[in-house]
């Protein structure tokens, strides 16, 4: 399986991962179903961007999440339900917010079960909204983190619901400055950077049914260890742990993100900013245990390496965020060549791109030398037989 972006591309495929809507009760399109016309327009109406297809070179390969997709797909509801009474200047009832909360101790519940030693987080976003789609995307890493700084399941819980409500306050940012295209004027960045303190008020006078830790964290998640953060300018310790432990996650899920004003970073980026970011401004702990524990690459990710060659991860390696194990399918000119799994951790090559789909004709061709490989030890069995 691999993720594929919401185009024409789609059609014919075969949906991995049941794909639901703005309706979370109503799959779009259930697992295993071929993807039609008709499908992916319901899914752009309804604001989807990317979705898990069976990949015909990898057809064996399932990508497990940290989150399983029924949990997450409560998550998602429960938190633009959420959004969208913030938005109409409604303050959530006492169930609307106990339902968030038993959202995110459900995303809890299935990240302690995982027992995999580093969890694949998908940097896709499912729907049209950066905020919201990252909100989830932040709640989940900082899970991660919380538990492999051993934390308990009631910390997770909290700091958790601190994390998926942590940009909450910019549902009050002007969509304009926010989708702006181009560099923030200083006037403008006056204004995002007032998003903690909108958060904090939302979150402090209106859900009430909130722990308060949670609501600190929405107030201190862009405060930075040397005091050059806001909204308050606090340094070290005096900045709350959940504070700083939320704040390496949303550092590095914003990175993974394409956004308005810049293109996608590569893998090597990323680590190389997080990695300037950490003791100066970013807790080096809770960095560690994120790049520990969640894969910079995860698997079913079409990959470029930097000897050319093309191929999918197909495994992660603790500690080695830029060399998991890829099954390589292609050379450097996109021609087919025998399978190789190929373990980057024993070699000085890395991952230099991650791909949105296979370059043209890349699959026909190996799907091609599949074929004729399969052909060939069919006659010889039956040579043997006869």
């Amino acid at each position: 399986m691999r993720r594929m972006p919401i185009t024409d591309k789609v059609i014919g495929k075969y949906a991995a991962k049941t794909i639901y809507g703005r309706n979370q009760r109503i799959p779009l399109v259930r697992e295993g179903t071929m993807i039609r016309p008709s499908m992916l327009e319901t899914m752009r109406r309804q604001g989807i961007t990317w979705v898990w297809v069976l990949d015909s070179l990898f057809p064996d390969l399932y990508v497990r999440e940290a989150v399983k997709n029924e949990t997450l797909e409560v998550a998602r509801k429960s938190l633009e339900d959420t959004f969208q009474l913030v938005q109409m200047d409604q303050r959530p009832s006492e169930k609307r917010a106990a339902d968030l909360v038993a959202s995110v101790q459900a995303m809890v519940e299935d990240i302690i079960s995982n027992r995999d030693v580093v969890a694949n987080v998908s940097h896709l976003r499912v729907w049209d909204n950066y905020t919201f789609e990252h909100s989830v995307h932040v709640a989940i890493l900082t899970a991660i983190i919380a538990k492999h700084l051993k934390m308990t399941p009631d910390q997770m819980t909290r700091i958790g619901v601190g994390a998926i409500l942590h940009d909450i306050g910019k549902l009050m940012v002007p969509q304009e400055i926010l989708q702006k295209p181009a560099t923030l004027t200083p006037e403008e960045m006056d204004v995002i950077r007032q998003h903690p303190v909108l958060g904090w008020d939302l979150v402090h006078e209106g859900f009430s049914s909130i722990m308060p830790t949670s609501s600190i964290v929405v107030r201190q998640h862009h405060e930075r260890l040397d005091g050059s953060g806001y909204p308050d300018g606090r340094k070290g310790d005096d900045i709350y742990l959940f504070s700083r432990i939320v704040a390496a996650a949303d550092v590095f899920d914003a990175l993974r993100a394409e956004r308005a004003y810049r293109p996608v970073y590569t893998p090597r980026r990323i680590l190389q900013t997080i990695r300037e970011e950490t003791g100066p401004k970013l807790d080096p702990r809770a960095v560690e245990a994120l790049l520990t524990h969640v894969a910079i690459i995860p698997e079913g990710e079409i990959v470029r390496l930097t000897n050319g060659l093309l191929g999918m991860v197909v495994t992660t390696n603790p500690g080695y965020a830029l060399q998991p194990v890829v099954q390589v399918v292609a050379d450097d000119r996109d021609q087919p060549v025998e399978r190789e799994m190929l373990d980057l951790k024993e070699t000085p090559v890395e991952v230099d791109c991650v791909l949105d789909d296979w370059p043209e004709l890349v699959e026909e061709r190996v799907a091609a030398r599949m074929s004729r490989h399969s052909d060939a030890g069919s006659t010889e069995a039956t040579a043997i037989g006869d």
